[in-house]
């Protein structure tokens, strides 16, 4: 049995999937490259859906490097005939049986007289829709003769079904057509919207999917990104090499792994040293690689995981009266009970606790990062700017740390954005307030 990928809203919203940030960026906005409303809403459907199937991912994948290899130009579909011909095929508007040569000619005749816009909206419909018919038989030829073992099995078997179709006396007509004369118009409009609409619904799906593998592509060579290998869910592999965030200019990439018996990754060190956009990154990539996706990396190998729940953007819940400490406590409470159901899942938590007293924080921290250390089966990412909870942590065989290098210069941090190994003891709290006169602001106020 499948099953479904576990994500929440509050995922989602962390890693920007679909809500706009700055300068109106979503991670949909930066695969979206479609170029007809249906390869849109397909593209769409797929980053809402997170797969657990390996062989799916990994036909997807295989398909949009595929298109990124080969073809980066697509089907060369003209968009406006492409959307007048889906437009036209809904229209349920059809003649009841196919007219003879006598009528069409008459209908012409008087359309053209009275300036029918129903005439020049067949005209059109068929026009389009046979256009379609033979761009998708010239490519889907074209990538048959392709060497079997670099062609994706998807196009294969999209390729046999297309060619199928197509080999019936009906299309090799329409295949040879020149020009489209009335009675061909009449007798085409019929076929197209009555007895074979499924057929023409099937290719414009094709077009679609094609459309939306293609829009990524284009993603995919334009930010560098790489494709992910998936294995199966029981072999506990995490390794991602270059790992970055596809939203920053120029960004630093880091490595991330899990070796045994460690299943946490915990991450200390002051705020603004790049926690938290590569905990976003990190989260990123695999929600990718779990829709079959490139993703922000130069190399990514992970087992395929049942879910992802992150906490990075946690806000108070005023409409329930919460604070922030006691939403960040239900948070923990939700991926817990997920967990229960879910046990092979990625959970990544930015700042444990930061709605609270130092001493609560402190305890909270180590007790549930502790607890997390015991559910071998998923993975765990958390950082923390409280230094001394690392110290309880060491003895932890399941815990591995990392912080954020900050080097000095001239007496002031530099931040690196790299991710070292071990512990930050580094503190910039009072530096910051000494570096924006914070005191003195203050003190000035009775000067004034």
């Amino acid at each position: 049995m499948i099953m479904n990928f576990e994500i929440d809203s509050q995922t989602l919203k962390d890693l920007e999937i679909f809500d706009t940030v700055k300068d109106g960026m979503s991670v949909f906005s930066l695969f979206n490259h479609t170029q007809c409303h249906g390869g849109r809403r397909v593209l769409y459907n797929y980053l809402s859906n997170p797969l657990t199937n390996i062989d799916t991912i990994t036909e997807r994948t295989k398909t949009i490097a595929f298109f990124q290899r080969h073809y980066p130009e697509g089907l060369k579909v003209d968009k406006n005939s492409l959307d007048f011909s889906e437009y036209y095929i809904r229209h349920q508007d059809f003649p009841a049986r196919i007219p003879s040569r006598l009528t069409a000619f008459s209908r012409m005749l008087s359309d053209k007289l009275n300036t029918n816009a129903e005439y020049y909206f067949v005209k059109k419909g068929v026009e389009s829709t046979v256009d379609l018919i033979k761009s998708i038989n010239r490519f889907s030829r074209i990538t048959t003769e392709i060497q079997t073992g670099d062609l994706p099995e998807l196009l294969k078997r999209n390729n046999e079904e297309i060619l199928k179709k197509l080999s019936s006396p009906e299309y090799a007509q329409i295949l040879k057509l020149r020009s489209i004369r009335s009675y061909d118009s009449s007798k085409l409009d019929y076929m197209f919207r009555k007895t074979h609409k499924r057929d023409i619904t099937f290719f414009l799906d094709i077009i679609y999917q094609y459309d939306a593998f293609l829009s990524i592509a284009k993603a995919a060579k334009r930010l560098g990104l790489g494709y992910a290998e998936m294995t199966p869910s029981n072999e506990n592999c995490f390794e991602i090499d270059g790992l970055y965030h596809p939203f920053v200019d120029k960004a630093i990439a880091n490595d991330v792994r899990f070796e045994q018996p460690s299943n946490l990754l915990f991450i200390s060190g002051p705020n603004m040293a790049g926690k938290s956009t590569f905990l976003k990154a990190l989260g990123l990539s695999v929600y990718l690689a779990h829709v079959g996706f490139p993703v922000p990396a130069k190399r990514m190998k992970i087992n395929i995981l049942s879910g992802l729940c992150t906490t990075i953007n946690i806000s108070d819940n005023l409409n329930s009266g919460y604070s922030h400490f006691y939403a960040e406590v239900m948070r923990i409470k939700s991926v817990a009970h997920k967990l229960k159901t879910n046990r092979n899942m990625l959970v990544i938590f930015d700042e444990l606790f930061r709605g609270t007293n130092i001493k609560d924080a402190y305890d909270g921290t180590l007790a549930v990062v502790s607890a997390f250390t015991n559910i071998k089966s998923s993975f765990f990412v958390i950082s923390s700017h409280i230094i001394e909870v690392t110290k309880e942590l060491q003895a932890n065989k399941g815990i591995e740390f990392a912080h954020f290098e900050i080097l000095e210069e001239n007496g002031h941090p530099k931040y690196t954005y790299k991710l070292k190994e071990g512990i930050s003891e580094i503190r910039l709290g009072m530096y910051i307030i000494n570096k924006e006169n914070l005191i003195e602001t203050i003190n000035d106020i009775n000067n004034n």
